[in-house]
């Protein structure tokens, strides 16, 4: 049966607080998918951006991490990709960040995937 989650504040917060993390360190093509109303999937939220080097993945990924943990005090459940930084993810539970080098963001288009749900693509902050 297929019917709108309970509205998730904590959720909504986390996108907020991890696009200022991504934003500070001047990650690009921020672009989040709202999977409430999407049935079957485990998550509010995804986040997508892409930094332009290794290091700058794994900059964005640690200011990301330092906000959520500042403002909420949650550590994430799951961290993985962060021995080579080419595409790491970050799991809150209700919301997933991928942090992505951009031909690893090509190669994989996470957003064609979910393509039926409604997307937001933020304008870059220079």
């Amino acid at each position: 049966m297929a019917g709108k989650k309970i509205e998730n504040k904590l959720s909504q917060m986390m996108l907020e607080i991890a696009i200022k993390g991504i934003q500070n360190k001047k990650g690009k093509n921020i672009t989040t998918i709202d999977l409430r109303n999407i049935e079957g999937s485990l998550f509010d939220y995804y986040i997508i951006c892409t930094g332009n080097s290794p290091s700058h993945v794994d900059s964005i990924s640690e200011s990301v991490d330092s906000e959520i943990k500042t403002s909420t005090g949650l550590n994430p459940k799951r961290v993985e990709g962060l021995q080579n930084c080419q595409w790491v993810l970050l799991d809150y539970f209700d919301v997933i960040i991928h942090v992505m080098l951009e031909e690893t963001r090509d190669f994989y288009r996470i957003e064609q995937m979910w393509k039926d749900a409604p997307q937001s693509h933020l304008e870059d902050i220079d």
